[in-house]
């Protein structure tokens, strides 16, 4: 279950479902995956922060981003869309190098279009999935995805936005694209701020102090962030010991890995495996949902469907 293995319908490379849900423990999968609350609230886990979701609120999910679902008070009906990775990639190759940051809480009451532009495809595409199979049936709904997938990337990724609404400017967002392209090509993270400002062309004050204006933490603050994640996913996924997983994380000595880990966490990794990490049999049983028909989103994104 962990990563969580999806499989696509036939030439489809998308999966949707409405799921009345009481829990879902930590996971992650090679999938982008919108989560659209149709009705009442839920607790969505998104790495450490965790946020409380009303009726009409959204949050996507990247790729191998880890997150858990819980119910509050009150019984949620959701809507969950799982977007094929490989298909995100083949139609936009910036994919593989975005981010993409989408909450309701975060700012939809400021930039409300975009989130109901978005809303407007996702209805569009449900419309479309509920259809008879005819002979455009699959291109219709690809096209459907290629539009989301577009107006996520230009509306929504982190690379260009920062955790704001207003976007970059292009020759900047194209930099530090460059710099996360480069970080990739090294999973542990070793690259250095100097190397990364010599492979952008600027100096190391000016990287250091627009990384900061920009994104409100500092570059060591974000990289330590991503290696926390990447960590949390293999004390899950593993039974490796802490020694080896700071290791394998690109952190220098176990000390850092349990300090970043407990900034970013709130508990220490040995801490979150006793928490968190089962068998797959147990793991199963904490999986806590009904589904619903699909058909019954429509109910509620009929305001959208035209939007």
């Amino acid at each position: 279950m962990r990563p969580e293995a999806i499989a696509f319908p036939d030439d489809i490379p998308v999966r949707a479902f409405v799921l009345n849900v009481a829990g879902y423990p930590y996971h992650w999968h090679n999938a982008l995956e919108i989560i659209y609350v149709l009705e009442g609230l839920a607790f969505v886990g998104m790495g450490s922060e965790n946020h409380l979701l009303e009726k009409n609120n959204i949050v996507i999910i990247n790729t191998d981003e880890l997150h858990r679902i819980h119910k509050s008070s009150e019984d949620s009906k959701l809507l969950v869309i799982q977007m094929d990775s490989a298909f995100c990639e083949r139609v936009n190759p910036d994919y593989k190098y975005a981010f993409i940051y989408c909450c309701s809480l975060y700012h939809e009451a400021e930039a409300p279009e975009k989130y109901n532009e978005l809303k407007g495809h996702i209805a569009r595409l449900v419309y479309q999935l509920n259809q008879k199979p005819c002979k455009n049936h699959k291109k219709d709904i690809k096209d459907c995805l290629e539009k989301i997938l577009s107006h996520m990337i230009y509306s929504f990724d982190y690379l260009r936005f920062g955790p704001g609404i207003k976007a970059f400017e292009e020759k900047q967002a194209e930099r530090l694209r460059k710099m996360y392209k480069h970080i990739l090509k090294s999973p542990t993270g070793k690259q250095g701020l100097k190397e990364l400002a010599e492979v952008t062309g600027i100096t190391l004050h000016h990287m250091s102090h627009d990384i900061k204006e920009k994104f409100g933490y500092t570059f060591q603050e974000l990289l330590y962030y991503s290696k926390c994640e990447h960590a949390a996913r293999m004390i899950l996924s593993t039974n490796k010991h802490i020694r080896e997983v700071s290791a394998e994380c690109g952190f220098s000595d176990p000390k850092y890995l349990i300090k970043h880990f407990k900034l970013n966490y709130r508990c220490t990794p040995s801490q979150f495996r006793k928490m968190y990490q089962a068998e797959d049999e147990i793991l199963a049983s904490q999986v806590q949902c009904q589904e619903a028909s699909l058909s019954s989103a429509l109910e509620y994104m009929a305001l959208y469907i035209n939007y």
